[in-house]
């Protein structure tokens, strides 16, 4: 074998121990869909629901609380500065003008959801507090007032392995 081609070999193998060697994408960096799970792709379903925009993503194989599943399904959260994880002050950015340093003095909040029975229940935990289970659903809703009227779509509960 001849010098040159000792150098291309080493260059490639070189090239290869590198490769080997770059950090491996965790489940949880790329761990979530669009749209709800299913029993082909099985997960935590979580629905944003702001002003009627509804988002929809799952977080396929979640183990967690209700709070760390927001970063397995996709989403940012930011709680507010004296209730960093247990007072939702925005989703995804939004709304935009939240403060965040205490809840919004106009009343306005995220109100937290939990699918039983494929219907949806104010939660009675925290997310923080809350074990979200495979093929379960979970839902956020901007509640501007207590009358506002929830868009979330009709959960269908999955059976998971």
């Amino acid at each position: 074998m001849n010098y040159k081609k000792l150098q291309v070999v080493g260059i490639c193998l070189s090239l290869l121990t590198l490769v080997g060697c770059a950090p491996a994408t965790t489940s949880s960096e790329a761990a979530w869909i669009e749209g709800p799970c299913s029993p082909s792709k099985p997960g935590v379903t979580l629905s944003i629901d702001y002003l009627g925009e509804v988002t929809t993503h799952c977080a396929l194989n979640y183990s967690g609380n209700g709070w760390n599943l927001f970063k397995a399904a996709g989403f940012t959260v930011k709680g507010t500065a004296k209730y960093p994880t247990a007072f939702a002050c925005q989703i995804d950015g939004k709304p935009q003008a939240a403060k965040c340093d205490d809840s919004d003095p106009t009343g306005a909040y995220w109100g937290y959801y939990i699918a039983l029975n494929g219907k949806w229940d104010y939660a009675t935990t925290g997310a923080s507090d809350h074990k979200s289970a495979c093929g379960t659903h979970e839902g956020w809703v901007y509640m501007e007032t207590e009358n506002t009227e929830l868009h979330l779509p009709t959960p269908a509960e999955i059976v998971c392995n």
